[in-house]
């Protein structure tokens, strides 16, 4: 049996890190959005001042697995949350356990950070909702927006008057 391994990512593991987060935007049909570099992977997740945190799982020394995670905070009870914001393991390396043990070191971190819970959000045609489901996740009766592109760009202009 191959030996499976999780480790936080460092600095050195921006590029296979990178080529995990591509291949789950090829995955998850969003190919032709990702538009992250290798670059913003080495300065967003391990330059100076961390937007996120990586680990990373491997197979026989081998990276196949990664799950990407930032805090955000709950006002309604007051304490810290974590949120998993990526999540993927690679074909070869499937049926393992690999995203189960992933998630249960997100929940480790999160219990030792005094967080309240873990979150993700995942799309509504993802297969991938009948194993958060099967470890225990359930689906919150909130609806995700967002803003973004030109949206994002026309309603920030509408904040200048107040800064004049």
């Amino acid at each position: 049996m191959s030996a499976v391994t999780l480790r936080p990512a460092g600095p050195d593991d921006a590029e296979a890190a990178f080529a995990m987060l591509r291949a789950l935007a090829e995955a998850v049909g969003d190919a032709e959005a990702f538009a992250a570099t290798v670059e913003d992977v080495r300065r967003d997740g391990f330059g100076p001042a961390p937007l996120y945190e990586t680990l990373i799982a491997e197979l026989d020394g081998r990276p196949v697995g990664l799950l990407t995670a930032f805090p955000t905070y709950s006002t309604n009870k007051g304490r810290p949350c974590l949120y998993v914001n990526d999540l993927y393991v690679a074909p070869e390396a499937r049926q393992r356990g690999i995203a189960r043990r992933l998630m249960a070191r997100a929940c480790r971190l999160a219990l030792e950070r005094g967080c309240c819970r873990v979150e993700l959000k995942v799309l509504q045609n993802n297969a991938a909702r009948k194993f958060y489901e099967a470890i225990g996740m359930g689906a919150t009766a909130e609806v995700a927006y967002t803003i973004g592109d030109r949206a994002l760009s026309d309603l920030a202009t509408e904040d200048r008057s107040e800064q004049e």
